[in-house]
């Protein structure tokens, strides 16, 4: 049978923001490597008590690779654990070549990205009927370079709602550059710091508000008029509006 790892998005922290899923497979586990600088190992523990776990905080992908490969090879349930989803902003593409490259298969279980937790906590809505029907991921260029037109001042329009990620140690630049891109300084703006995780801050300003809050890391920013969307009603439920399931 060939060797196979399991990478699992583990959510933004919360252990019960876990999918079905993705807890059961944790809780088989023989081993798990997990991005320790994002996901809590105390949590971690209680989810996977018979598992040898290993922190890859200060590992390159080299390493990374040779011990997921080592130990799907000696087999049991192998799990890569990386916080949110591990298609957002993770390593899920370099590290699942790399493990084909070595004849192990990779099998993915998405996890819920922080934004979506951040929404779902303030009990707030990335979209709304006839205000904001698109929803764009981004973050700012900093060590790492984003690609031309996709920063947050390229991508700043009315309507989109923006999801800017890696960025919390620049609220200010993001608040003055989004402001330069033509948004106008009460854009709402919630911000999560540490979401679903111990110290969990969360909160709504606008873009004003955003350039005097602190620089701190693990923190994501929802910027756009959806936010504050009040009396919005989709044609889905109205009962004029007739389709397939309601004739």
């Amino acid at each position: 049978m060939r060797p196979l790892v399991h990478v699992v998005g583990g959510g933004p922290g919360d252990p019960e923001l876990l999918t079905v899923k993705g807890a059961r497979l944790l809780g088989e586990a023989r081993f798990v490597l997990y991005t320790g600088s994002l996901f809590p190992e105390g949590a971690l523990r209680g989810l996977a008590p018979r598992a040898v776990l290993q922190d890859s905080k200060g590992m390159v992908l080299e390493e990374i690779v040779g011990v997921l490969a080592e130990e799907a090879r000696r087999g049991g349930t192998v799990v890569r654990l990386h916080s949110g989803d591990p298609g957002l902003y993770g390593t899920l593409l370099e590290e699942k070549e790399a493990l084909e490259a070595l004849g192990v298969g990779v099998e993915v279980v998405p996890g819920v990205t922080a934004a979506f937790a951040l929404a779902a906590k303030a009990g707030l809505s990335l979209t709304a009927p006839e205000v904001a029907q698109a929803v764009a991921f981004t973050r700012l260029g900093v060590r790492t370079p984003v690609p031309e037109g996709q920063d947050p001042k390229a991508l700043a329009r009315r309507g989109l709602t923006l999801a800017v990620y890696l960025s919390g140690m620049h609220p200010k630049r993001l608040a003055r550059e989004l402001m330069e891109a033509g948004l106008p300084g009460d854009t709402p703006v919630l911000y999560g710091h540490k979401v679903g995780q111990a110290g969990e801050e969360v909160g709504l300003t606008d873009l004003e508000g955003l350039a005097r809050l602190p620089a701190r890391d693990t923190t994501v920013y929802l910027v756009g008029e959806a936010l504050r969307a009040k009396g919005a009603r989709s044609r889905l439920y109205d009962p004029s509006f007739r389709h397939r399931y309601r004739r």
